[in-house]
Order: C-alpha cells, then sequence, then structure tokens
C-alpha cells in the first residue's frame, strides 16, 4: 500500500466513475502526483467483470451519477470477497443513505465539497483498510482450509477405527473357524458393510475334493444364466491367478442371502445385473487366498455404484484376503483331519465314526423337515470262510471290491460306511422303504456284475441286508431305534435264508 514517507511502493490503480471533468481534473492531481494510476469509466458491463477480476484497489464513484446502482457495485464487492475499497462522493447523502452504504461495504462516504481537501488521505485509509480486509481474508481462507483439513483427518480416523474394529472382530470369529459352512455369514456379522459397499462378494475355496462358490449379492436378483456365467467368470479369474483350472459344473454355490429371487431376463428396469457389473472391465478386485506359494482359493470383491473410496479400499481387501487366507488354511486342515477320522483305511469309505455323526444328522432333519430316512444295514455271508479258506488279504480284497460295487450304484445323496468288520451300513436320505429296496436291488446286481478273484481264484459274495425306515413305525424315535430295527432284520434274513435274488438275502 503506501510507505511510511507518504508514496506508495508501487502503483496501485483506483477507478474514477464520474462523468465530471473537474472531478477528474482533481483527482489527478491529487492522486496521479502522489503515485496512483487513475483510470476513468462508467458502470458497464466490462467494468463490472474489471471489478469482479480484483483489478482495482478503490473505486471513487460519483453518487450523483449512479444513484442506487453503487449498492449493486458494493454488493459484488462484499458478495464476491473482493478486496477493491470503494470509495462514494456527492453533494448531499441523507444520513440513512449514508448508514446503509457503510452496511453495504462502502469504506466512506465524502462530501464533494470536501473533496479537494480529504480524498487523498481518505484513500489512503481505504488502501489500508484493503489490505487488512484481504489479511483477514487470508486467515479466513486458511482457517476453513485447517477446518476441512482436520475434518478430512477426522473423517479418515474415524473410517480407520471402523476398519480395525472390523478387523479385530472378523479375527476373532474366523481366524480359528475350522468350518467353512457359513463363512460368508461371518464375514458379514463382523461388520464387512460398515466399512466396505460390494455389489458383489466372491469366495471361491476347495475343501477336501470339492471346491465351492460363497457369494454374497446384496439384494438383489439373479438369473440362472447369469449365476452360471458367473461361476465359470470365476473359474477363469482362478486359472488367471493360479493357474489351476477347475470345472464350474462342480462348484458348490452358496448364496447369501439364502434365497435370491430368480430373475428371468438378463435385464428388467433398466438394470444391470452384478453378475455382469462384476465381469465388466477389471473393476473387480481379485485377491489369491493362500499362503506362500500355495493358492488355496479366491476372494472376488466387485464394487458398489456410489463408492468414491475403491482405490483406497483396496489396503483393506489385501488385509481381508489375507484374514481369509489364514482361517481357510486352518480348515482345510481340521477337514482333512477330520476326514481322516471318519474314513475307513481299508475302504476308503466312512467308518463307523462318520456313520454315528452322518446318522445323527441325517435324522434330526428327517424329523425337522419330515422326511423319510432310511438305513440298510449290510451283511456278508460266510465271510469267515473266505478269510479262512484264502486268508485275511483275501477277505480284505472282497471288503474293498464290495465297498466300490456301493458306491457305484447308489446315489451323490447316499452315505456308505462299514459298521464294522463285514458289516456296511448305508443311510439314504429322502428315501422311503419301497424306493430304498430298488436301491438295493441295483446293488445286488451290481455285487453280482463285480469280479471277486483272489489270484485264481473266484470268489462268490453274497450279502443279507436288513432295511429300516423313519415313516414306517412309530417306534422309530431316535436314531437308535433305526439302527436296531435295521439290524434285526438284518439277522432274521440269515436266519431265515429266504432267497430275493442269488446274492442276496433279505428281511
Amino acid at each position: 500500500m503506501r510507505p511510511g514517507n507518504g508514496e506508495t511502493s508501487m502503483a496501485e490503480k483506483i477507478l474514477i466513475l464520474s462523468e465530471r471533468q473537474e472531478d477528474l481534473r482533481l483527482f489527478r492531481e491529487t492522486l496521479q502526483t502522489r503515485g496512483f494510476e487513475i483510470e476513468t469509466g462508467a458502470i458497464p458491463g466490462e467494468i463490472r467483470r474489471a471489478v469482479e477480476q480484483n483489478a482495482y484497489a478503490a473505486i471513487l464513484a460519483d453518487y450523483d451519477l449512479l444513484g442506487d446502482r453503487v449498492f449493486d457495485l458494493a454488493g459484488v464487492l462484499r458478495h464476491d470477497r473482493i478486496g477493491t475499497s470503494i470509495i462514494i462522493y456527492g453533494e448531499t447523502f441523507e444520513p440513512d443513505t449514508v448508514s446503509e452504504m457503510l452496511q453495504q461495504g462502502v469504506y466512506a462516504v465524502v462530501p464533494r465539497r470536501r473533496l479537494s481537501k480529504g480524498i487523498r488521505d481518505t484513500v489512503v485509509g481505504g488502501l489500508e483498510n484493503r489490505k487488512t480486509f484481504m489479511e483477514i481474508l487470508g486467515m479466513v481462507d486458511e482457517l476453513e482450509e485447517t477446518n476441512q483439513r482436520l475434518e478430512k483427518e477426522r473423517e479418515n480416523l474415524r473410517r480407520k477405527i471402523r476398519e480395525l474394529r472390523f478387523i479385530n472382530r472378523l479375527s476373532e470369529k474366523i481366524s480359528y473357524d475350522l468350518c467353512w459352512d457359513n463363512i460368508m455369514d461371518g464375514i458379514l456379522d463382523a461388520g464387512l458393510l460398515k466399512v466396505l459397499d460390494p455389489a458383489l462378494l466372491a469366495l471361491l475355496y476347495r475343501m477336501g475334493s470339492r471346491w465351492h462358490l460363497s457369494l454374497y449379492l446384496p439384494g438383489s436378483r439373479i438369473s440362472r444364466a447369469g449365476m452360471e456365467t458367473l461361476k465359470k467368470e470365476m473359474a477363469e479369474r482362478f486359472l488367471g491367478l493360479s493357474g489351476k483350472r477347475i470345472s464350474p459344473v462342480e462348484m458348490i454355490l452358496h448364496l447369501t442371502p439364502a434365497r435370491l429371487p430368480a430373475l428371468r431376463l438378463a435385464r428388467k428396469n433398466g438394470h444391470e445385473p452384478p453378475e455382469a457389473r462384476f465381469m465388466a472391465g477389471d473393476s473387480a478386485v481379485l485377491h489369491p487366498l493362500g499362503l506362500g506359494d500355495s493358492v488355496l482359493g479366491m476372494l472376488a470383491v466387485a464394487p458398489g455404484g456410489g463408492n468414491p473410496g475403491w482405490k483406497r479400499d483396496r489396503e483393506l481387501i489385501s488385509t481381508l484376503s489375507n484374514i481369509l487366507a489364514m482361517s481357510l488354511k486352518n480348515a482345510q486342515e481340521y477337514h482333512r483331519l477330520k476326514e481322516a477320522a471318519v474314513t475307513d483305511g481299508l475302504t476308503g469309505i466312512h467308518n463307523h465314526k462318520g456313520f454315528v455323526d452322518f446318522i445323527q444328522r441325517e435324522f434330526q432333519r428327517a424329523l425337522r423337515y419330515r422326511k423319510p430316512l432310511s438305513l440298510v444295514m449290510i451283511d456278508v455271508d460266510e465271510f469267515k470262510s473266505i478269510n479262512d479258506g484264502l486268508g485275511h488279504p483275501a477277505g480284505d480284497h472282497v471288503l474293498r471290491g464290495l465297498a466300490g460295487c456301493l458306491k457305484a450304484a447308489l446315489r451323490k445323496s447316499d452315505i456308505v460306511a462299514r459298521y464294522g468288520g463285514d458289516e456296511f451300513a448305508l443311510l439314504l436320505p429322502e428315501t422311503d422303504s419301497a424306493r430304498a429296496r430298488a436301491l438295493m436291488k441295483r446293488v445286488v446286481n451290481a455285487i453280482n456284475r463285480h469280479r471277486f478273484e483272489w489270484g485264481s481264484e473266484k470268489i462268490r459274495v453274497d450279502i443279507s441286508y436288513g432295511i429300516a425306515t423313519t415313516s414306517e413305525s412309530d417306534g422309530i424315535r431316535k436314531e437308535e431305534d433305526l439302527i436296531r430295527t435295521a439290524d434285526a432284520r438284518l439277522y432274521h434274513a440269515k436266519r431265515s435264508l429266504r432267497l430275493l435274488c442269488p446274492a442276496a438275502r433279505t428281511a
């Protein structure tokens, strides 16, 4: 603005809005000779634009020329926070008019008669006021920026806290969870939706010999064809990630929510189904679930439509995949040990312990849903003579062959177990006694077709069996009753020697 000796350090531009030549001459004599740069004009659009661009340090406006338009000019300066100092002069002013001008941001109102004596000091004071005003504006802007930065930091801190809480809950919930049957529910219960807004969350993993695909589709509908396409896409993405090829047909599907309404058409009401959004471009984030070089599965997350911070969430998704990888490793090891504990070492089918686990679960399910459950107890006729005549290795060979016949003849949903010694048990879910008898005819035919040989010796293998079904008697109220009934009918068949077909006797 102005140094101590009364001269300007650099030319300050002053706009004179007046048509009176004596006013202009006075201002040039008084101000221009003191180092100010004087420009003149009226109030057309180009001067308004110049004012808005903050091109002038001060404006001297003739109120007798402009009248109430000075209020518009002052409004522009105040509204746009322009630091130009505005000084109004004229012949006479009403006190109310002066008061209103000052309230609108006018720095000073000068009667025309006092221009020659006071205009220079008024302009200098206006420029000092402008300097103070600009400093205040700068501090206000800095304060606003600081507040915005602090609010952003607070929001980032709140987000980090939410993420840490989610990670802690998830770690507690699934890190040592040895069963992945409800893994997606565990992730959601830990608070995933408080930190992420996915359009789709998918987990592809192997448990034992079977591949599973667990999907979270929030409030979506999906077509059957869309689901098959999504399974194929997941298999292709996993191949590219791990080099391992899996068949989409063999994937066991787990949906969350458990019941998603089917969508007949791929598009409805103009909305794209989630599987289409997942496969569009490279929007989905893919992470292998693995420890070291071993890839155990894959996590896929597709962003929701209203998630502007999706790139920022990749770090959280990476952490999520690491936690899931550790949990999956533990679950797979537990599954392997559990399978070994319930698998018969000789035949490869379930052992007695495995049978007990299955019959307890299936019996309760049959009661809950009022579905029939059939149990078949099978015994090899004259098995002792095979061991005595050809040796125990020959007997073991017969048991392995018989187990293979049972597995080949039954459905995937049926359960085959070695009950003990030469006795086998078949659990047939949702099967009444008539269908159980039909299945056993298929089993007997499979045994008749199989060639049991030990060296050069052909071995004749006959079986006896007893069938019991939950729906056939009120006396079967627990699994022990079912076992007792089937076992009694088995030994009744062996005693009666009543032949139904060349290879079997039954009751």
